[in-house]
């Protein structure tokens, strides 16, 4: 199947085996994760990579990540994905991890509006769902203008480099934007 595809600045392409220095230096990168997760290790990020270059269905349950390039300069953007998550609906998890040079262009919300529509039209998904942390304004302002809705904060629900943080879990219904 080819995963494939463009919004009006950017282009999708599913993640590759030349990908990797570009999915590494955004896995060490601790600007980028503050947020997201504590650093790990470059075997651990070894182990992610290739196992987001499986191949995806719905059915599975590792990451269909596409790296984002700028249309016009096919500079990178950063890397945005999609995971199968059960439920009543057929629902799918968001994520994505912009470069700073990437910041504050409308990328990430052009990003995940175009992978809705992408997953909802080629996999039937009709939930969209996305956690981030609450202090991160950046990717909260996103997941709304894409149309998502706050459902509830988890208070110090995870924990990045030692220190507990809350939880924000946002959701969508395909028809609700």
């Amino acid at each position: 199947m080819n995963f494939e595809m463009a919004s009006e600045r950017l282009l999708f392409t599913k993640l590759d085996a030349s990908d990797w220095e570009l999915f590494r230096s955004i896995y060490t990168n601790p600007a980028l994760l503050q947020h997201i997760q504590a650093p790990r290790s470059e075997e651990e990020i070894r182990n992610q990579f290739e196992k987001e270059l499986t191949p995806w269905s719905p059915a599975s349950s590792h990451w269909l990540t596409w790296t984002i390039r700028e249309q016009a300069s096919h500079q990178h953007v950063g890397v945005m994905g999609i995971c199968s998550r059960d439920g009543e609906q057929p629902t799918a998890e968001v994520g994505f991890i912009l470069l700073d040079t990437s910041a504050g262009k409308g990328y990430a919300t052009e990003g995940l509006k175009q992978v809705i529509k992408f997953a909802t039209d080629t996999f039937g998904f009709e939930k969209f769902t996305a956690l981030c942390s609450e202090e991160h304004t950046a990717s909260r302002n996103v997941l709304e203008k894409a149309g998502m809705t706050l459902d509830e904060i988890l208070p110090e629900n995870s924990e990045i480099n030692g220190q507990l943080i809350n939880d924000c879990f946002y959701s969508m219904m395909v028809g609700e934007k």
